[in-house]
C-alpha cells in the first residue's frame, strides 16, 4: 500500500512539475508576443507610472500587476492563473487565445483625419433626433399634452417670421385634430399669401398705369415695380406658398421682371460711373452710386438663385460672380450661394477656397456648423 502511494505521489509531482513548466512557458511566450502584437502601454499608464515615483515598492508592484492596458506582467499572471485553475484543458484554451491574437484584425484608423469624404455625407451622417422633444416647435404643436394656449402662442411667434422653415411647420397644423389649431394655422398661411398677392397686384397696377402713358411713362417707377415684383414672385416660391404647378410660372415671371429692372438699373449705373470718373462728386452722389451697385448686385444674386433652383448651374455661377464683382468688400452674403453651386457641381476645392477666405461667414449662426465641417479639410 505504501509502495502504491509512493508511486502515485512520485508521478503526481512529476506531472504537476511538467504542468507548471508548460504553464510558465506558455505564459512567458504569450506575454512576450503581446508586446510585439500590441502597443506596450498607453499614455494614461505612463502618467500613472510617473506619479508613482515616490510610492513604496510594494505599491509599485501592485500597479505593475494590475490589469492596465497591455501590461506583460498582468498577462503572464493571468495565463498562469488560468492554466493552474483549469489543468490540461487550459492548454487548448490558451493556444486558441494565442491563435486568436495572431489572426485578429482591427478596423484601420485613418491617418489623415482632416479629410472629408463628401460623397458619403448622405449615408455616413447619423440621423439625430430629440429624445424628449426639447426645443422642437413641431413636437410642441403636435403634442397632445401641451396646453392649447401654448400652441397658439407658438404659432403666433412663427407667424411673425414667415420663413420657409416656420411656414412649413405651420402647414403641418392643417392636419391637426384640433379645429382651433387647424383654423389658426390656415389663417396664418392665408394672411401671408394674401399679403404677398396684394403687394404683387399693387406693383402690377403701377406697371399697367405707366404703360398707358406711352412715351411719358416713368421708367424709374416701372424698374422699381419690376424689381419688387421679381422678389415677390420669388418669395412665393421660396416660402413654398405657391402650388407646385405654379412654381415654374412664378420663376419665369420673376426672371422676366428682373430683366426689365436690370436693363434700367445697369444703364443708370454705367451713366453715373462715367460721371464719377469725370469730376469729383458730392457725398449724396456717392451714396446714390453705392445704392445702385447694391441694387444691381441684388438683381444678379436673385437671378443666380433662380437658375440654381432651375438646375442651370452655369448661368447661376455667372450671375453670382457678377453680383460679387459689384460689391467686393460686402460680398459675404453672396459667397454661400456661389459655394453651393460649386458644391453641387462637385468642385470641392473651390468651395474650400471660398470658405477659407471668407472669415466673416463664421459669424453667421446658420453657417457656423458648416464652416467648422470644412475647416477640418483645409487645416
Amino acid at each position: 500500500m505504501d509502495k502504491l502511494f509512493t508511486f502515485y505521489t512520485h508521478h503526481f509531482y512529476l506531472l504537476f512539475s511538467i504542468h507548471i513548466f508548460i504553464t510558465l512557458m506558455l505564459a512567458l511566450f504569450i506575454s512576450r508576443y503581446a508586446l510585439i502584437r500590441f502597443p506596450k502601454e498607453c499614455s494614461k499608464d505612463r502618467y500613472r507610472l510617473e506619479a508613482l515615483k515616490d510610492r513604496s515598492a510594494f505599491f509599485k508592484f501592485l500597479f505593475f500587476a494590475s490589469l492596465h492596458k497591455n501590461n506583460p506582467l498582468s498577462i503572464f499572471l493571468f495565463v498562469v492563473s488560468f492554466n493552474l485553475a483549469i489543468p490540461f484543458a487550459g492548454y487548448f484554451l490558451t493556444l486558441w487565445l494565442f491563435w486568436y491574437m495572431v489572426h485578429v484584425k482591427y478596423q484601420a484608423k485613418a491617418v489623415q483625419t482632416n479629410m472629408l469624404n463628401l460623397d458619403e455625407f448622405e449615408t455616413s451622417f447619423l440621423k439625430i433626433e430629440r429624445t424628449f422633444g426639447e426645443g422642437s416647435m413641431i413636437n410642441l404643436i403636435e403634442n397632445s399634452y401641451i396646453p392649447k394656449s401654448k400652441k397658439i402662442k407658438a404659432l403666433s411667434i412663427l407667424a411673425n417670421n414667415p420663413s420657409p422653415i416656420s411656414l412649413s411647420i405651420i402647414k403641418q397644423t392643417l392636419t391637426n385634430d384640433d379645429d382651433e389649431i387647424r383654423l389658426f394655422g390656415y389663417a396664418i398661411l392665408n394672411k401671408t399669401e394674401k399679403n404677398i398677392n396684394d403687394r404683387i397686384n399693387k406693383y402690377l397696377d403701377v406697371i399697367r398705369k405707366e404703360s398707358t402713358k406711352g412715351e411719358a411713362r416713368d421708367e424709374k417707377k416701372v424698374a422699381f415695380a419690376s424689381k419688387e415684383l421679381a422678389f415677390l414672385y420669388w418669395e412665393m416660391v421660396y416660402t413654398e406658398l405657391s402650388h407646385e404647378s405654379l412654381k415654374k410660372n412664378f420663376l419665369n415671371s420673376a426672371l422676366l421682371y428682373l430683366n426689365l429692372a436690370q436693363e434700367f438699373y445697369m444703364q443708370e449705373l454705367n451713366q453715373l460711373t462715367e460721371e464719377f470718373h469725370e469730376k469729383k462728386q458730392s457725398p449724396s452722389f456717392n451714396r446714390t452710386l453705392e445704392d445702385l451697385y447694391f441694387t444691381c448686385s441684388s438683381i444678379y444674386t436673385l437671378k443666380g438663385r433662380i437658375f440654381t433652383l432651375k438646375q442651370n448651374y452655369e448661368k447661376a455661377q455667372e450671375y453670382f460672380t457678377l453680383a460679387e464683382s459689384l460689391i467686393d468688400e460686402k460680398s459675404t452674403a453672396i459667397l454661400p450661394y456661389l459655394a453651393e453651386v460649386y458644391f453641387i457641381t462637385k468642385r470641392y476645392s473651390i468651395v474650400k477656397s471660398i470658405l477659407n477666405h471668407s472669415h466673416d461667414l463664421a459669424y453667421n449662426p446658420k453657417l457656423y456648423p458648416l464652416i467648422k465641417q470644412w475647416e477640418s479639410s483645409y487645416e
